[in-house]
């Protein structure tokens, strides 16, 4: 199941770049803000309009880019955006930052489409390893569990 991103995990995702990066906090125009959040799991009854979680994350970037929704810190937020979504849904990107931050730039300013921006995800995207527990992670499971049986 796709975990989408929702508006309070958008507005703390804005609220962690303006704190660490810079800028004034801020919504320009929730109705833009919501039209890019919402345009990755858009789709039909036959599903999804972008098909991968790469197409969905370019989706991400490429909307939030156009829209310019914040006061300050839209291309950092369309970026971190795309890469905690992707995160979430088990990719990461096999690239260097550097390029991505690029390719974003050129996004924001007309000069990638998102045909392009999705192209580049679709080419660098991961699927990552699922993590494994360790045998501390699963004793301190197991005493939760324990412990909340005595609540019962």
């Amino acid at each position: 199941m796709i975990h989408f991103l929702t508006l309070s995990e958008m507005l703390t995702i804005l609220e962690d770049q303006i704190r660490n990066y810079g800028g004034r906090y801020g919504v320009r125009d929730l109705n833009l803000l919501s039209a890019a959040i919402y345009m990755p799991q858009s789709g039909r009854e036959r599903g999804f309009f972008h098909k991968t979680v790469p197409a969905m994350a370019a989706a991400y970037a490429f909307h939030i880019c156009q829209n310019e929704p914040f006061i300050d810190g839209n291309k950092r937020v369309a970026l971190a955006s795309s890469l905690v979504f992707s995160d979430i849904n088990g990719y990461g990107l096999d690239c260097e930052s550097g390029i991505v931050y690029e390719k974003i730039t050129r996004a924001a300013e007309g000069g990638l489409s998102k045909e392009g921006l999705t192209a580049y995800y679709e080419k660098y995207a991961k699927r990552k390893k699922p993590r494994k527990e360790t045998r501390k992670e699963t004793r301190k499971d197991t005493r939760k569990e324990e412990e909340m049986e005595g609540y019962q």
